[in-house]
């Protein structure tokens, strides 16, 4: 199994932390459902949003804003979903390399991430 890098973010005054990888998630193929199963509700918002405008003005057009939204989330999920915690108060605090989320974290928890 391979590794991947991590940033772990925190917010402020509080003991939650949160791992966000730089690989790929199989979800990312369904944005909203992806945008879902990350907590993502700006991103979802935004997906559906999307998705209604270009329904209702450009109904031809709908296959290709579809896949843009998935090459879109494929390639880049990771700083789309720190983007959205920045805006929600969360603050990269370490970079971690490990397998997964859980242990990203547990590697800041025992001091072996690398501070920022």
């Amino acid at each position: 199994m391979e590794t991947h890098l991590y940033t772990i973010h925190s917010r402020a005054g509080r003991e939650h932390l949160r791992a966000v990888g730089d690989g790929t998630h199989p979800l990312s193929v369904l944005p909203p459902l992806w945008a879902i199963w990350r907590g993502l509700w700006i991103v979802f918002v935004l997906e559906i949003a999307v998705m209604a405008l270009t329904a209702w003005y450009l109904p031809l057009a709908g296959g290709t804003v579809w896949l843009a939204l998935i090459a879109l989330t494929y390639l880049e999920g990771g700083s789309i979903e720190r983007a959205e915690l920045r805006l929600r108060g969360w603050r990269p605090v370490a970079l971690a390399e490990a397998r997964s989320e859980e242990g990203a974290e547990e590697a800041y928890l025992t001091g072996r991430a690398v501070a920022l």
